[in-house]
């Protein structure tokens, strides 16, 4: 990022809230170019700003950082969850953190289940590609002989999944399982060393009641259409 727009989002980072002579004193600029800087940040949606009237004068604008202008300073996350889920292996073993995963991966299924109800398992596949990409997986679908391969080009929590991966990357797998309703098998994985995670779904994967029955409806004979 250019070095005065970052050391504007320091500021409002620093102060909370800034208007347009504070922040041109703080990176010494005249305003009408600190302005400049102000608008790609806005168009960025990294900056947001207010307009506040006082008892007299003219209104003017304050400036603030917007929701992702959070997401471009250090998060320390995966130190947090590592530490939560240490303390968890030496409390509850490893029968409970497999229990852990199962529980996660129920509920996150059921976040998207909606997502999926009605749809063929190609239409599965693909929307459930779709949902890991919004997830921060990048994913995409292969189709092979006797399936699909969903690949992942993107680990999102890959410090957690390095360290905990009976956790992270079970719960991964038994998402998948839920939401497609198959036997899914995990063909590559980045914690044996690939560049990418890669899970077969086999073409002739048992899928859910409710799939399944608004995907074979009876033709007037009483029979199901080949």
């Amino acid at each position: 990022m250019q070095r005065t727009r970052r050391e504007i989002l320091n500021i409002l980072k620093r102060q909370g809230r800034a208007t347009l002579e504070e922040l041109a004193n703080g990176v010494g600029l005249v305003p009408v170019t600190v302005r400049a800087h102000l608008n790609v940040l806005e168009r960025d949606d990294l900056v947001k700003y207010e307009e506040v009237r006082g008892r007299v004068g003219r209104p003017y604008y304050v400036y603030t950082l917007t929701d992702d202008a959070e997401d471009l300073f250090p998060k320390s996350y995966d130190v947090l969850t590592n530490r939560l889920l240490d303390s968890l292996t030496a409390t509850v073993g490893a029968e409970g953190l497999s229990r852990l995963a199962e529980h996660m991966a129920e509920a996150w299924a059921r976040e998207h289940e909606a997502r999926l109800t009605g749809k063929a398992l190609a239409e599965r596949v693909a929307e459930v590609a779709k949902i890991r990409s919004e997830e921060g997986a990048w994913a995409e679908v292969e189709q092979t002989d006797d399936g699909y391969d969903i690949v992942q080009y993107n680990c999102s929590c890959p410090q957690v999944s390095a360290r905990h991966p009976e956790v992270t990357c079970a719960a991964e797998l038994a998402y998948l399982h839920r939401l497609l309703g198959a036997d899914i098998e995990r063909v590559s994985w980045r914690q044996d060393g690939s560049r990418i995670c890669r899970y077969h779904v086999p073409a002739l994967a048992k899928m859910p009641a409710r799939a399944v029955a608004a995907e074979s409806t009876p033709t007037g004979n009483g029979h199901r259409p080949s």
